[in-house]
């Protein structure tokens, strides 16, 4: 059969189909895909996620992650997971390079914003560590989460770009 029955036209083995070059690059296929500049803010939001589960701070030998500390009653600290879920959320709904690059600041103003609580909690839990003489160390569920806002706020810059 060369001929399709219907409509007159010529059929083409599907290996003789004439190819674009380039074709189909537009667009990311799936969620992790790297490509468009959606790795470092991929990863930034990953960081923040695990880092809000690792240990946060230790004093006087009662070690609290992040988690902990907001369970506890420091309910903004939840604004930093959520922002980073907000920031998987947009690489998730946003595929092509066009609408990525149009979510350009508001992911960098999620990855600033998440950092604010971040910051007030830490501040508030060095000050009453010292209004009872403690000592309070930042462990590595800290830096993690401070690492992932900065490498997605860094990385927003490129979000969408070819």
């Amino acid at each position: 059969m060369d001929e399709c029955p219907e409509h007159e036209l010529r059929l083409v083995p599907v290996d003789r189909l004439p190819r674009l070059v380039g074709a189909g690059l537009g667009r990311v296929s799936f969620f992790v895909d790297p490509r468009h500049g959606r790795g470092g803010v991929l990863i930034g939001a990953s960081l923040v996620i695990v880092g809000f589960m690792l240990p946060l701070v230790e004093s006087r030998g009662f070690v609290a992650s992040a988690l902990e500390v907001a369970i506890d009653g420091a309910a903004n600290l939840w604004l930093t997971p959520g922002a980073a879920i907000a920031q998987l959320w947009i690489l998730w709904s946003r595929r092509a390079a066009a609408p990525m690059r149009a979510a350009r600041a508001a992911v960098f103003g999620l990855a600033i914003g998440a950092g604010l609580p971040l910051l007030y909690t830490t501040r508030r839990i060095a000050t009453m560590a010292d209004v009872y003489a403690a000592n309070a160390n930042w462990l590595a569920g800290l830096w993690i989460m401070v690492a992932g806002l900065s490498l997605a706020a860094l990385s927003s810059s490129r979000l969408g770009a070819q």
